[in-house]
């Protein structure tokens, strides 16, 4: 039986549950730049037409973790399969250059590894999903 790797939807969650257990002190949210759209082409155009004008920011990360001294940004990818489009690549490198973290993750232990290696505050023991 061939393996299926994981949505992204589904590790951004369990990254999420991890981060209640592991940095209760860190404020995760959620950036919905990949949401799916409905209606018909035509709506779908005016729709993000409007996110635009909201402020969406094509290829911005879809996590944003803020605690008190630090911010990090977190981009999920599925294991093997996920790829970054160029939007992404130069979002990350524009974030980079004006000094703040971001990292690609494929799991809720890269998402804690990389918030380690920040210095965001931990309150718990290590993950274990």
């Amino acid at each position: 039986m061939k393996h299926v790797a994981p949505s992204e939807r589904l590790i951004q969650r369990e990254i999420l549950r991890m981060c209640g257990t592991v940095f209760p002190d860190v404020l995760l949210a959620h950036v919905p730049n990949g949401s799916h759209l409905s209606g018909n082409e035509a709506a779908r155009c005016r729709q993000m037409g409007a996110l635009k004008g909201d402020g969406l920011k094509v290829g911005f990360p879809d996590l944003i973790a803020i605690w008190s001294g630090g911010v990090g940004f977190l981009e999920v990818k599925r294991p093997k399969s996920g790829r970054l489009s160029i939007h992404q690549e130069l979002m990350h490198a524009d974030l980079r250059a004006m000094g703040h973290n971001v990292a690609v993750v494929i799991s809720a232990t890269e998402a804690q590894d990389a918030l380690l290696a920040w210095g965001a505050p931990a309150k718990s023991v290590r993950w274990a999903a």
